[in-house]
């Protein structure tokens, strides 16, 4: 796959920062890019006074491409040390997810690991 396919999914969703700091991040392993066919999700580690996150940073295509990519991307933040997993998003993510454990807490979901 090339970042042009990966670019039109997550673009939209890039709030904070740009395209140049976003493939920088990916470059120099701050981030990690996580594709399925038709949807792309990246991620960032970070240590937090709870603990350690993995933080859903960008997500974007067909939203049950997003949801199979889940399991894996956690499976891989357990394996990485992280306590809890976090979104910051749109409000409709929090009903999508609540069944799968996440809670809002302020402007963010979190989750447990």
């Amino acid at each position: 796959m090339s970042w042009s396919r990966w670019r039109a999914w997550l673009l939209p969703a890039l709030e904070d920062g740009t395209e140049a700091e976003l493939l920088a991040d990916l470059r120099g392993g701050r981030a990690q890019l996580w594709a399925g066919e038709r949807a792309a999700m990246v991620t960032q580690v970070a240590d937090e006074t709870a603990g350690r996150a993995l933080h859903v940073w960008l997500a974007g295509g067909d939203l049950s491409d997003i949801l199979a990519l889940k399991p894996g991307v956690e499976a891989w933040g357990r394996a990485q040390g992280c306590d809890y997993v976090t979104i910051n998003g749109r409000r409709g993510w929090a009903r999508i997810l609540r069944s799968d454990g996440f809670t809002r807490i302020g402007d963010e979901l979190r989750k447990r690991l």
